[in-house]
């Protein structure tokens, strides 16, 4: 992962580098944890670890987009549903006036 971020020709910030190297340090980790006692071979079970630790930071970019995305449909109910609310309020002062 370190050298696929090395080799990237896009400009990435410190902030993006440090998310996606903890995003796939720590799931490598849990996987590795979590699967040790399930495989004989030593370069098996390393290889589903890296493999899990490799493909962690873009599910964890998948995720928050879709959070986010979630987040402003959520956002854009609550506030079309407030100026909906508000302009039946005038409508019905204005008709009882």
């Amino acid at each position: 992962m370190s050298a696929r971020m090395l080799l990237s020709t896009e400009p990435v910030s410190f902030g993006f580098v440090v998310r996606r190297f903890l995003a796939a340090s720590i799931t490598a980790a849990m996987v590795g944890l979590g699967t040790k006692d399930y495989f004989t071979s030593t370069g098996l079970w390393l290889a589903v670890s890296g493999g899990a630790g490799y493909a962690a930071p873009e599910v964890t970019d998948y995720i928050l987009r879709w959070v986010k995305a979630k987040g402003e449909s959520e956002l854009k109910k609550v506030s079309g549903n407030a100026k909906t609310k508000s302009t039946e309020t005038k409508a019905k002062s204005k008709s009882r006036k």
